[in-house]
């Protein structure tokens, strides 16, 4: 996996666990949604890397799972995720500018998902 690529499925991860208790399969369901092609063991790896850093925690199974993890993101992870989406979004401009280079039509991934899609930069542009 990437350095990018990795830093990018991080600040998927800790998005995710902002708003909710995220299983691994909820995760892992959310990346490839987005496009990310990321086998279990790799996103466990991910994983508990974040909750070794204590970007992420892990919460107790609910009731009637036993063994199930579901992760939330810390206040520390709150604070990463904030820095690297800014640190990726100076790097997308730096790169692209204000337009990102379309996506080859066999690729098949929807950007209208993303945080920020073609068409928002092509809005931020026309203002």
């Amino acid at each position: 996996m990437r350095a990018v690529e990795r830093a990018a499925i991080r600040v998927h991860i800790l998005g995710i666990g902002l708003n909710e208790h995220a299983s691994d399969h909820l995760i892992l369901d959310e990346l490839q949604r987005r496009g990310y092609r990321l086998q279990p063991g790799e996103l466990k790896t991910v994983l508990d890397e974040l909750v070794g850093r204590g970007l992420v925690g892990i919460c107790e199974a609910p009731a009637g799972y036993p063994g199930r993890r579901t992760y939330e993101t810390t206040p520390a992870g709150r604070m990463s995720w904030a820095q690297e989406c800014r640190a990726l979004s100076k790097l997308t401009h730096e790169v692209f500018g204000t337009r990102l280079p379309p996506l080859p039509p066999h690729v098949g991934i929807d950007d209208s998902q993303a945080w920020l899609s073609t068409r928002d930069l092509e809005d931020a542009e026309d203002s």
